[in-house]
């Protein structure tokens, strides 16, 4: 199966996840954000093109079903698609090489860099939607605040466990068309 295709069905199948099941698991009335644990792995390599069009295709879907506030998603995702395929880049230049005492934590901070940029990521949207209340006349409270900061919290963890989900839809099948090639070679 093409890469685009796996892509398209693992949005689809987010989004599904997202709109169906996550709604049963809300804490303090909000619910992680898979689309972004899953946008950010897409574009952990820096494939700033990818991380546009992922997230153009998820805001689009996203507008056209829940549409909260008009163009809301649409313009959301694509941008942090883009500053994700860009920050994860940067982040792992500035990370020393992992050697000596403190090999093992840098080896970790290496495999997860994605996190944080997904921590970065889930911010800047609260950030946003914060401006957007604010200049609706909502008043800014202590609960919003806390509020803004387990949606941060909640989406890390949902990043945490997107990892497994991306690697398992962008990796299968790899290792039955190796076992087949190297049955034709032989």
């Amino acid at each position: 199966m093409p890469r685009t295709l796996r892509i398209l069905l693992l949005i689809l199948t987010v989004y599904i996840l997202q709109t169906v099941i996550m709604p049963r698991f809300t804490m303090l009335p909000i619910q992680p954000d898979l689309l972004l644990a899953v946008l950010v792995w897409l574009t952990a390599d820096g494939d700033r093109y990818l991380g546009f069009c992922v997230g153009s295709i998820m805001g689009l879907i996203m507008d056209a079903m829940v549409g909260i506030l008009p163009f809301l998603y649409l313009l959301a995702y694509p941008i942090m698609g883009y500053g994700a395929a860009r920050l994860t880049p940067a982040i792992t230049r500035r990370l020393p090489l992992p050697k000596g005492k403190r090999r093992r934590l840098l080896e970790f901070l290496y495999r997860y860099v994605p996190i944080i940029t997904a921590i970065a990521m889930a911010s800047l949207y609260e950030f946003a939607l914060m401006v957007y209340r604010y200049l609706n006349g909502v008043d800014m409270t202590l609960a919003v605040f806390g509020r803004m900061t387990a949606y941060v919290f909640y989406s890390a963890i949902a990043a945490f466990l997107g990892r497994f989900l991306v690697r398992f839809v962008i990796t299968a099948g790899r290792d039955r068309n190796r076992k087949s090639n190297n049955a034709l070679q032989a």
